[in-house]
């Protein structure tokens, strides 16, 4: 029997456990509209400490925070125990871009809704349902986490907005670029755009810059854990893929980062490429990450980023991997793996070159049966032994 709470605007309900998942959703809007979540973490004067506690498509993560966000579900993943005591509240907001240019609003949106669920067992705890159809704004902010005595509460809220995405986040103190197309942002500001490559091989160049500074490559996915009720032996709690990529310099040297055999690579001394050592089973809300010196871009041949199923059978299917592609004053880079092949352990997600300078990312989304059998695909020339984490 279900003990989930329906709430209506205004009313809260406590929280029996910190680690949470939240999905924001909202049925078919009209043609041509985009609606984008996030969430901002307030201090007690209702505002973001600094830039990085605003979370969106472009700053998915607040990881020591215990905040992530997987903006095409709509889904945050929460750890509230993880959170800073200064984080007195954590907003939650949907917005249309370009809404107000585009004459769009949440008037035209219906079946909004924030369902609140234990993030082990997938038990529903709340559930608010918006009454939109008298919202005129093109930003709504839908809810609030926030401390009560020591303990987590949820507020439903439902309040519009006037204006987007970026008043909205000036409004909590965030500062952001000059609108949200996609362009790149002045010094020092968020960039609120970012680009997807939808397609299978098709590529996008970065502008030089004389100080491309590192360039983040990130890896998440949706670990599906798994509560074992009523038995000392526990099933596994997620499906662990892991990041890694090849290397290839323009002199011919050639190599691989990868925790498989400790690998780890070195940001700062040859390949200049270097793999947080974040072997993810599930816990931990931030996936993996690749890093990457742009100091020494120009000596790069040719980056593959790749992934694999470290453990248990493949399933694709379900992971819904997303790879974001960070630089310096540039608009973030995604690649989904929106194609699936469930026979196959290993997926080549994309393909990092130096063409004259400038930075060419190409998405490819193939899958193979291991190592062996990619490498020769795309003519790498290593060999491979058994390894091990």
């Amino acid at each position: 029997m279900s003990n989930r709470i329906d709430l209506v605007a205004g009313q809260n309900c406590p929280l029996p456990t910190t680690s949470l998942h939240v999905l924001v959703n909202h049925g078919q809007g009209a043609s041509g509209m985009t609606v984008d979540v996030s969430a901002f973490l307030l201090n007690s004067q209702g505002k973001v400490s600094t830039d990085e506690d605003f979370i969106f498509f472009n700053q998915p993560a607040r990881t020591e925070q215990g905040v992530l966000l997987e903006p095409d579900q709509g889904r945050f993943t929460l750890h509230l125990d993880r959170t800073g005591g200064d984080i007195q509240k954590i907003a939650l907001a949907m917005t249309i871009t370009d809404g107000q240019a585009k004459g769009q609003s949440f008037s035209q949106l219906k079946n909004v809704s924030v369902l609140i669920k234990d993030f082990l067992s997938g038990i529903e705890i709340a559930c608010f349902y918006l009454e939109t159809q008298q919202n005129k704004e093109s930003a709504l902010i839908v809810g609030e986490f926030y401390r009560h005595q020591d303990k987590w509460k949820f507020r439903a809220v439902g309040q519009g907005f006037i204006g987007g995405l970026q008043p909205l986040a000036e409004f909590y103190g965030v500062d952001v670029g000059e609108g949200e197309s996609a362009a790149p942002a002045p010094l020092g500001k968020l960039n609120l755009s970012k680009i997807t490559l939808d397609k299978k091989g098709q590529s996008i160049s970065l502008e030089k810059t004389t100080d491309p500074g590192e360039i983040v490559v990130n890896l998440n996915w949706n670990a599906t854990p798994v509560k074992s009720v009523g038995s000392r032996h526990h099933a596994p709690e997620g499906i662990d893929l892991d990041l890694a990529c090849l290397w290839e310099f323009e002199q011919g040297e050639i190599g691989g980062v990868q925790a498989l055999g400790g690998h780890f690579g070195n940001l700062h001394q040859f390949p200049f490429i270097e793999l947080d050592q974040d072997d993810r089973s599930g816990r931990s809300v931030g996936g993996e990450t690749l890093r990457i010196n742009g100091k020494y871009l120009h000596e790069f041949r040719r980056i593959l980023i790749f992934t694999f199923i470290y453990e248990g059978v493949p399933n694709w299917s379900h992971v819904d991997a997303v790879v974001t592609i960070k630089s310096k004053d540039q608009p973030d880079i995604e690649i989904r793996l929106d194609s699936y092949r469930d026979d196959q352990f290993l997926c080549a997600l994309a393909m990092l070159e130096n063409i004259n300078g400038k930075l060419q990312i190409t998405k490819l989304i193939d899958y193979f049966a291991g190592h062996q059998q990619m490498d020769r695909a795309f003519g790498w020339g290593l060999n491979y032994a058994p390894g091990s984490k």
